[in-house]
């Protein structure tokens, strides 16, 4: 049976310069996620106007994970970039339009929140796919859900609070399975291939 290089072996081979602390500040994000998505749950299980703050860590998380991703394919982690930086900047644009059309903000600020979630869904959907995580295909299906019915006025307080919940649970079974990893663990069965060889 032909034996497949490490992952350091294939990134050598490639020319990419991916030392192992970019593994670590790639699940950094995802702790950051975790959190996030927990203390949204309790914020907003309480009413607090302070919920704003764990969503800010959530998608500051997506936005790390996403700079430190590592895939064969550049299209992918381009997509999932764009998709991260275009939802944060339009909420942070939500922010001055508030004054002048509170509807319009809400709307744009949802909007965005459902681009970063694409960015999101694409890293977690990226680990499903390498390394079976189950949670990371369930991540993918619920993120719509918990933007989707708000955009469209569909969503209650007991909604937004189970999907909320959901969310979390799934992340941080994800995170405990992730973080068990040893760094720089290739794809399960080869499955993402191997990368082009630089030309030197």
């Amino acid at each position: 049976m032909e034996q497949w290089p490490t992952l350091e072996e294939q990134i050598e081979q490639a020319g990419i310069y991916y030392p192992r602390k970019y593994d670590i500040t790639y699940r950094v994000g995802y702790i950051l996620q975790s959190i996030g998505a927990l203390g949204f749950v309790i914020l907003y299980a309480l009413e607090s106007r302070l919920q704003t703050i764990p969503l800010i860590i959530f998608e500051s998380g997506i936005a790390l994970s996403s700079v430190f991703l590592l895939v064969w394919k550049a299209e992918i982690k381009r997509f999932i970039l764009r998709m991260t930086f275009v939802g944060i900047a339009l909420q942070i644009s939500s922010i001055f339009i508030n004054s002048i059309n509170g509807f319009y903000a809400e709307k744009m600020f949802l909007l965005g929140l459902g681009f970063a979630l694409v960015g999101g869904a694409g890293l977690v959907g990226k680990e499903a796919y390498c390394f079976r995580f189950n949670e990371g295909w369930l991540l993918l299906m619920i993120y719509p859900l918990a933007v989707i019915p708000n955009l469209f006025g569909f969503a209650s307080y007991s909604y937004n609070l189970i999907v909320s919940a959901v969310i979390a649970v799934l992340q941080i079974s994800f995170l405990r399975r992730k973080l068990s990893q040893p760094l720089l663990k290739k794809c399960e069965g080869n499955v993402c291939g191997l990368p082009e060889t630089k030309q030197r």
